[in-house]
């Protein structure tokens, strides 16, 4: 089936900020504009029969790598919204891809995404060519402005613990990524948790299982505070607000 330039490039989908998507502050919730990206990626995909059960079938999957979000204004309840989103190309096995929360025609926030093809079962990582090879997608190669750094691992003080539970847990059999922004709220200091941060970033560093017990730990790091997950095969997850 051939596919217009228009519907490979931009994936446009409409929506409400809905009571449920909204904290304390009736702005979006992390955790929501992490479900919100998950959301229209998958029907992009699926628009262009690559959908994730299509995909599966033909054996692979995507695991994400990062989110880095900037933040000009949080969606607030009741607001009409539109998200655009669109394929960037690779840089080294890492595919890349922008999602955009506009409110008319106020940009209220832009997300950098990576991300890597990988084998649905052992989840070993596969070349970008393979998922290019379905020749739907371009290989263009990301602007080096728009790499993603990744966050070091850091001693900090520990904060608590976090068991993965059940719920937690995605079709890829681990805790979905868009959880870990809710744990990153819950183990933010009190001070912190009605702030708007101009810039979020999550680094999805190693599976969490279901039954395994996160230690989190954080402080203030990179003018900003950060928050990290350890289990016993090391760092699973960084999360830097700022």
């Amino acid at each position: 089936m051939e596919f217009t330039e228009e519907q490979i490039r931009e994936y446009t989908l409409p929506m409400r900020v809905k009571t449920y998507d909204v904290g304390p502050g009736s702005c979006m919730k992390l955790s929501v504009q992490l479900r919100v990206c998950q959301e229209i990626s998958e029907r992009h995909l699926e628009s262009v029969g690559m959908g994730y059960t299509a995909m599966k079938e033909k054996g692979l999957v995507f695991l994400i790598i990062s989110n880095a979000a900037t933040v000009y204004r949080l969606p607030k309840l009741g607001e009409e919204l539109t998200i655009k989103t669109h394929p960037l190309g690779t840089m080294g096995v890492q595919f890349y891809r922008d999602y955009e929360f506009w409110a008319g025609d106020e940009l209220l926030i832009r997300v950098v995404q990576t991300c890597v093809s990988a084998e649905p079962h052992e989840h070993k990582i596969l070349r970008p060519k393979v998922f290019l090879s379905y020749g739907v997608f371009h290989d263009g190669k990301v602007p080096r402005e728009e790499k993603v750094d990744k966050i070091p691992p850091c001693e900090l003080p520990e904060l608590g613990k976090r068991e993965i539970r059940y719920s937690d847990i995605d079709y890829n059999d681990h805790l979905n990524n868009t959880v870990y922004g809710d744990i990153t709220m819950d183990f933010l200091p009190q001070e912190l948790r009605g702030k708007t941060f101009g810039y979020e970033q999550i680094d999805y560093v190693s599976e969490a299982k279901l039954g395994e017990t996160l230690t989190i730990c954080g402080g203030e790091r990179e003018g900003g505070f950060l928050v990290q997950g350890w289990h016993e095969r090391g760092l699973c997850f960084s999360a830097l607000l700022r």
